[in-house]
Parts: C-alpha cells; sequence; structure tokens
C-alpha cells in the first residue's frame, strides 16, 4: 500500500514487471487498535490525513439533546415542555450504564452501543405529534417504547433484557417519579407499543 501510495506502481513478483492501477483513490476508516483491530504501521498512517473524532463529554451531550428535546416540545403542553431536560439525561444515563453493563463479547459482538443508539430515541420521540399527547405519562411512555426498540430489541438473552427493564425502571424512578409496571406497560402485563402506519 505504501509503496503504490509513494510511487503509483508496486512490482509482480512472479514476473518482475510493475503493476499500475489508474484512478485509484484511497479513502480508509479505523477504530482504536485493541479488541481485534491491529495497530497500523506508522509509515503507512504517515502517509494519509488523520482526522479524529472523540466521542463528546456528558456535558456536551446533554447540551445537544437537551436542544433537541426543547425544540420538538416547545409546543407541546407545559408539563411536557419541562420534561426535556430531564429526558436527555435519562437517556444519556441510561446509555453510559448499557456501555458499562452490557460489554460486547465473541457471542455478543452486536454489544457495541454509541451516540447512534441515542439519536434513534429521539428519532422516535420527533414523530410524536402535538395533538396526540396532552400529559406527561404519555410521552413517557413513548420514550421507554423508544428506549426498548433501540436496546432492547438488540439484547439476545433473557437475562439481558431483564436487566434493561431494571435499568430503564431506574431511570424512572430517577428523573420521573415513575415505574416501568405502572407507566410503560399496558395492564401491567405487556409493553406499551407504539406505531405509525395507523
Amino acid at each position: 500500500m505504501r509503496q503504490h501510495i509513494d510511487y503509483g506502481f508496486w512490482y509482480d513478483r512472479s514476473k518482475v514487471v510493475k503493476n499500475y492501477i489508474q484512478d485509484l483513490q484511497l479513502v480508509s476508516a479505523m477504530g482504536e487498535p485493541g479488541g481485534g483491530r491491529a495497530e497500523i504501521s506508522t509509515r503507512l498512517l504517515s502517509k494519509f490525513h488523520v482526522i479524529n473524532y472523540i466521542v463528546p463529554s456528558r456535558e456536551n451531550m446533554l447540551r445537544i439533546y437537551d436542544r433537541i428535546a426543547d425544540n420538538k416540545f416547545a409546543q407541546f403542553y407545559e408539563e411536557i415542555r419541562t420534561q426535556t431536560t430531564a429526558l436527555a439525561e435519562a437517556t444519556i444515563n441510561l446509555f453510559h450504564t448499557l456501555q458499562e453493563q452490557f460489554l460486547p463479547t465473541p457471542a455478543k459482538s452486536h454489544y457495541v452501543f454509541n451516540m447512534r443508539d441515542i439519536s434513534k430515541v429521539f428519532q422516535g420521540l420527533y414523530m410524536a405529534e402535538k395533538d396526540s399527547y396532552e400529559s406527561k405519562e404519555q410521552v413517557i411512555k413513548l420514550w421507554g417504547h423508544e428506549i426498548l426498540r433501540v436496546f432492547h430489541d438488540r439484547l439476545i438473552s433473557e437475562s439481558d433484557q431483564i436487566k434493561l427493564k431494571q435499568i430503564l425502571d431506574e431511570q424512572l424512578e430517577n428523573y420521573f417519579q415513575m415505574n416501568y409496571k405502572e407507566h410503560c406497560m399496558t395492564n401491567g402485563e405487556q409493553d406499551a407499543v407504539f406505531v405509525d402506519f395507523l
């Protein structure tokens, strides 16, 4: 790779002739080394413009998602508008708890959570229409549904799913003084489900 970047060709070892690839442009991406990802040679790395993106701090994440929630719920009832900061804090806190407690393993390699997951929760909240939501409880029930769809649906064992619901229940208690069974289940038996195809 480095020889091609430097000289525009490399040698075919069996025929000892130059190999050229016309109109080739290289764009690459990588994660941090570790967890099966190898270290890249610094000699090769020096041939690229390196751009590094870091995960924002908890405060910056809160600022981002609090503004998103404020914008969405600005026209809703006062009781709902006052919950935007709590929604952002609860989502971010739940996200960090899941990152700590549900680590990827060879059997659960897809247990990798990032800011896109938080964005998916807020994307679901953005589908709420003002005319359909009159109380804080309705929005929190929608929020619980979105948490389940984004995080719970990815968990592969029943024990992990139960643990996530316990974490969700803790967030509901801490931020909204509500509990999962009473406020996010229908008749205390099934998870509340929201759809948009009706």
